[in-house]
């Protein structure tokens, strides 16, 4: 992970965070509000660490939500896995069908190409024509196992190389990271069936 100017301690933030974003919704809010926590808040923190410690930039690149080392030849962004990730002998594949910008991503990894280098913005990254074909588009892939009060965060660092019908079917390098421990799961908030009183002094 040095090589590509990352590390652990910027990765597993952003699930833990992720994880307790998620427990924030309730059985009244939408069905996939706990997902979408998750995913913004692993995208937040993903970029928040790399920007504090290491100088990257946020990148809104061909609809992916990135971030991106100074250099803008590596860019790191989020994906919810299957059962294998994080499993050395078995790829996973992503839980959910991608969009046609995973597969673009694949398809400049899978090709080795010349890198270019240029100064950033102060603020978020912007690429020209060669820096988008150049860069490297990597995803911190995650997924979770709810066992009791327990969570296991199965995850790891991988670069795709081909996506079919919106899946990924081959990953051109792959990083497993440590499994990450969370318990104390608390059921969400629900409201009561009887109504609470808060006397309130009107002056």
């Amino acid at each position: 992970m040095a090589d590509l100017g990352t590390k652990l301690e910027y990765l597993h933030p952003a699930l833990y965070a992720g994880e307790a974003a998620r427990r924030t919704a309730t059985p009244n809010h939408p069905a996939n509000t706990s997902g979408t926590r998750a995913y913004q808040e692993h995208v937040r923190v993903l970029r928040e660490e790399h920007i504090r410690n290491e100088g990257w930039q946020r990148l809104l690149h061909d609809h992916l939500e990135l971030v991106c080392n100074p250099e803008k030849s590596i860019a790191i962004g989020v994906m919810i896995g299957d059962a294998a990730t994080g499993n050395h002998r078995h790829p996973p594949t992503n839980f959910r069908r991608r969009g046609a910008a995973t597969a673009r991503a694949a398809e400049r990894n899978s090709v080795q190409l010349e890198l270019f280098l240029s100064s950033p913005g102060p603020d978020e990254a912007v690429l020209s024509d060669n820096e988008a074909e150049a860069l490297q588009i990597w995803f911190l892939v995650s997924y979770r196992v709810q066992t009791g009060d327990a969570v296991h965060i199965h995850s790891e660092l991988s670069l795709p190389a081909q996506v079919e019908h919106g899946f990924v079917v081959r990953w051109k390098r792959r990083i497993p990271l440590p499994v990450l421990e969370m318990d104390g799961i608390e059921p969400p908030d629900e409201d009561g069936h009887e109504e609470i009183d808060i006397p309130v002094d009107f002056r």
